[in-house]
């Protein structure tokens, strides 16, 4: 993994407080997935697609299916974390999205993460086709295999 962030045309940051911690002032692991949730809607955001406009007015629904983290270093209370994001995998129906977080002032590699994605029909939870106008406005955001 390279810590250029032009691998990831995607960051939020996100400060590790008090009730993401365990009593050592550690970040609590589960937290992880808040932020990296996060990074994702505000990336796809970013690309024109709000969750919300998507889900009710696109009826684009996206239930996770996998997800993946490995911790790299500990994370601590107060700690800025620069959270990337990007598509690894845009499949037929699916999409896999890749997560660095780091500590924002010295890029400090905290933990790495991949998420999928697949879009169902609401009524029938069954597969469909990912819609044009989802891959077209995330295609900016592919990030190479890793």
């Amino acid at each position: 993994m390279t810590d250029s962030l032009s691998t990831f045309r995607f960051a939020v940051q996100e400060r590790v407080r008090w009730s993401d911690c365990d009593p050592l002032g550690i970040i609590y692991y589960g937290t992880y997935i808040r932020f990296f949730e996060a990074a994702e809607h505000e990336m796809f955001r970013q690309a024109g697609l709000p969750y919300e406009v998507m889900r009710v007015q696109k009826q684009v629904q996206l239930p996770r299916k996998a997800f993946q983290v490995e911790f790299h270093s500990p994370a601590e209370m107060d700690e800025l974390l620069e959270i990337r994001v990007g598509v690894a995998r845009m499949g037929e129906t699916s999409l896999t999205l890749a997560f660095e977080a780091f500590r924002a002032r010295d890029l400090r590699h905290r933990a790495s993460a991949t998420l999928t994605v697949v879009c169902v029909d609401k009524a029938t939870i069954t597969k469909r086709p990912l819609p044009d106008f989802v891959k077209d406005a995330l295609r900016p955001y592919l990030v190479p295999a890793r």
